[in-house]
């Protein structure tokens, strides 16, 4: 990429990206980018690591849950080795060496302190595959973004440890870079002071608000097309602005276009926008009612057989229950969750089905409901069915798989139908 000059806007947002990037990478003593951007400008940077993936083997972009640092750290381990172990066969057709081996777990080094062991092992994989591999992995970069973080102190506590291992292991520590993209970057403001050498807060700045019109205007499309496009532009940019009566015109004028030209699916796209515009004001009635609009829209674009339809019910029964999440509502979250479902079984997206589902648990559980919340996890395990084999680990499928392993118990039915699932699931045959 260092040769690669730029040639549009996206491209050129994509050369300040990699900017950045260098300014971290080629710092000898850093370890550690906390890449911070504002929402908008956090699309670059993930689309940055995906070309950095499509070309190389050296980015792990990890999502894994953060509960605390030793359970963290097997995770990462595992999501490691998974990626080299569905990679073999390709590898070796390619006429590739695909023999690496994963370290065993030193069991006289776990039976100490369980996050220097979980740590350590995690390590010893990275470091292991580089040595073994030293063509195809010079040197590896960690990019963690995890689902959710249970606690964020302990992440930075956990970072640190790591660090203290690396300064131990200065052979491995020069060729392993961690990433965090960020939209806010205080929870990592300590552990930098700390550690300025080690730790780099980058702020990017990209400037992906007006991408939309310098590709419009690159474009020169005319017509209802042009005339759409300009006004989903301007939409786009009103909804960041928090100016509600320019936010309505630009909306009812959008409307206007794409209902005459019988785009529903754009209809879609315009009333979900506007939800997101009052979900920044915090004005819950007005997004409510907007997702609503979305999902009429939606159930026209099904009953007009188009072929997004059911994913747009999808998208605009997610935002309806996000909205009763945050009034709390838990029970009519739910509810719009197993609509969802519904929406994505008809759209033959387990991946959509699975999430639904899992929300769907979720929310019956904070209801106080345990037994419709097992049976939405259930659901959601069978959704899974629907995942290739070998992306059911990788998938958010383990997480509905980790949240009714908590909630199951031990013993009993419950726990064998689960079990049973599982044999189902994940078993190697």
């Amino acid at each position: 990429m260092d040769n690669w000059q730029p040639d549009n806007p996206v491209e050129r947002r994509l050369m300040l990206a990699h900017e950045d990037w260098l300014c971290f990478a080629r710092a000898r003593d850093a370890r550690v980018m906390i890449w911070q951007t504002d929402e908008t400008d956090a699309q670059i940077v993930q689309l940055y690591f995906q070309g950095q993936q499509d070309v190389g083997c050296c980015v792990f972009d990890m999502h894994d849950s953060f509960v605390d640092g030793s359970q963290y750290s097997r995770m990462l381990s595992q999501e490691v080795i998974r990626f080299y172990d569905a990679r073999r066969e390709a590898s070796a057709a390619q006429g590739m060496r695909a023999d690496w081996q994963a370290p065993r777990e030193d069991a006289s080094f776990a039976a100490g302190q369980a996050r220097d062991a979980a740590t350590g092992y995690l390590l010893a994989v990275l470091g292991s595959l580089m040595d073994h591999h030293p063509d195809v992995f010079p040197g590896i970069v960690l990019v963690l973004q995890p689902d959710e973080v249970s606690d964020h102190a302990a992440l930075e506590h956990w970072l640190e440890h790591l660090l203290q291992a690396l300064n131990r292991l200065p052979a491995l520590s020069g060729r392993l870079r961690i990433v965090l993209p960020a939209i806010d970057p205080e929870p990592f403001a300590r552990l930098a002071a700390r550690r300025p050498a080690a730790v780099r807060i980058i702020h990017g700045r990209y400037a992906m608000q007006g991408l939309g019109r310098e590709l419009l205007a690159q474009s020169g499309e005319r017509g209802s097309s042009g005339g759409f496009r300009r006004l989903f532009v301007e939409l786009t940019e009103a909804v960041g602005h928090g100016d509600p009566a320019k936010l309505e015109l630009l909306r009812a004028a959008a409307l206007q276009i794409a209902q005459a030209e019988r785009w529903p699916d754009q209809v879609v796209v315009v009333h979900l926008l506007a939800a997101s515009a009052h979900l920044k004001r915090h004005d819950f009635d007005g997004a409510l009612a907007a997702y609503r609009e979305a999902g009429a829209a939606a159930s026209q674009a099904v009953a007009q057989n188009h072929p997004a339809g059911h994913k747009l019910a999808v998208n605009a029964l997610f935002g309806e229950a996000s909205v009763h999440l945050m009034r709390h509502a838990h029970p009519y979250a739910a509810q719009c969750y197993e609509r969802a479902a519904a929406a994505a079984a008809a759209a033959r997206d387990p991946v959509l089905g699975v999430e639904a589902w899992r929300m769907s648990a979720l929310c019956w559980h904070r209801s106080g409901e345990r037994d419709h919340a097992l049976e939405a996890g259930f659901h959601a395990l069978d959704a899974g069915l629907g995942i290739e084999a070998s992306q059911r680990a990788n998938s958010n499928l383990r997480l509905a798989a980790e949240w009714m392993i908590q909630h199951t118990g031990a013993s009993g039915r419950q726990r064998r139908e689960l079990d049973e699932r599982f044999d189902v699931l994940f078993s190697d045959g």
